[in-house]
């Protein structure tokens, strides 16, 4: 007989959702051994967590521990006997999850794989599931319905059937999760060609600090530099309203000679293929001093609505406040208050009477990650 053929992959994944990175290595003969320890801070704490997964060469669970180690430090062991009951370490069957085929840890992208590799699911096609949804820090675990769908190309659409948590998951050739928008991105191994490119594109973009030549110009702004986690609440025209977590990230470019940000709501890992949010943002403002006008000129441009608008900022005693006119002409107001160092509260307002009056069409409360 013809011994089975050993595979060992290695992967690194960082996290920005909680700020963590883990090393998995995936061995693959006539079964699959997974083998991950995740590290870092999340949820206000310090984690290390190791874990185990065993499958059979069809990708079919049979086993899992975690260990799970901060503040507070436990250990989930479960395996599936031939029956196909789940039970625990003191061999109790799990009754409440007969019916989960998967598993769902939720802080790493490694157990997406499972089901991905499973299902084998030809391009345009969709699969409902149960799995075992492993939620930490807290110690619990429980059945959740989920669905996958082969998208094409390497992306899979993830939903939570649950939670209505929907993601558009990039994975390589072996089913494996390259990127997880705004949750998780694979940084060992990655095409080299793809990285170099990566690298030479933002080290030609970005900058560390302003130029001198901004002077004193530059302090309007440079508070901003970083990224922020944004609740946003949209005022509607009928009246209605609707609240949208956010991201924001602001960087010197160009030499130091002007300032980019790139303004998403939802945040990514909110988002699917095409959001229904009737104010969908994911766009940049470009920011630069005119020296003809003695101000600042920011130009905001959103793809998704084909929104285009200029403004430009100036100081207004603590605030910095941005005028311009919309397509209709009217007086368009933007504006930061109660700025510090961690935090800012952003309005967007309009007037249709030449500012006698103004109406408030959103409102967004930063807070510094």
């Amino acid at each position: 007989m013809m011994k089975a053929q050993h595979v060992e992959k290695a992967i690194v994944w960082k996290s920005t959702y909680v700020n963590t990175t883990e090393y998995t290595t995936i061995r693959t003969s006539d079964k699959i051994l997974i083998d991950g320890q995740i590290t870092g801070e999340g949820f206000g704490k310090l984690l290390n967590v190791k874990y185990k997964l065993e499958t059979n060469n069809k990708w079919e669970i049979q086993t899992l521990l975690i260990d799970f180690q901060s503040d507070t430090s436990f250990t989930i062991s479960l395996h599936r006997d031939k029956a196909g009951h789940w039970k625990d370490d003191n061999g109790n069957i799990q009754a409440q999850l007969e019916n989960c085929t998967d598993i769902d840890i939720s802080l790493t992208p490694s157990t997406n794989t499972l089901p991905i590799k499973r299902l084998n699911l030809p391009v345009g096609t969709s699969k409902e599931i149960t799995v075992i949804y492993i939620d930490l820090p807290n110690n619990q675990y429980q059945p959740a319905k989920q669905r996958y769908t082969n998208i094409d190309d390497g992306i899979y659409k993830y939903e939570n059937l649950e939670s209505g948590f929907t993601s558009m998951l990039e994975v390589d050739e072996d089913g494996i999760v390259n990127n997880y928008p705004g949750i998780w991105h694979r940084v060992f191994p990655e095409n080299e060609k793809k990285l170099r490119f990566k690298e030479i594109f933002s080290d030609a973009l970005i900058s560390s600090h302003p130029n001198v030549e901004l002077n004193e110009s530059a302090k309007i702004y440079d508070w901003l530099i970083g990224s922020w986690n944004v609740e946003v609440t949209d005022y509607m025209d009928d009246n209605t309203t609707i609240h949208t977590q956010g991201e924001w990230h602001f960087s010197w470019v160009l030499e130091g000679r002007a300032i980019e940000d790139v303004w998403i709501a939802p945040k990514r890992s909110l988002r699917t293929g095409i959001p229904a949010h009737p104010r969908n943002r994911y766009g940049i403002s470009f920011r630069y001093f005119d020296d003809t006008k003695q101000k600042w000129c920011v130009n905001w441009f959103n793809p998704i609505s084909g929104s285009s608008d200029k403004l430009y900022g100036r100081k207004e005693g603590e605030n910095i406040i941005h005028e311009g006119l919309d397509d209709d002409g009217n007086l368009m107001r933007w504006g930061f208050e109660d700025i510090t160092v961690n935090s800012f509260h952003w309005k967007a307002e309009i007037s249709c009477d030449k500012g006698k009056t103004f109406v408030l069409q959103a409102e967004f409360f930063g807070k510094r990650r």
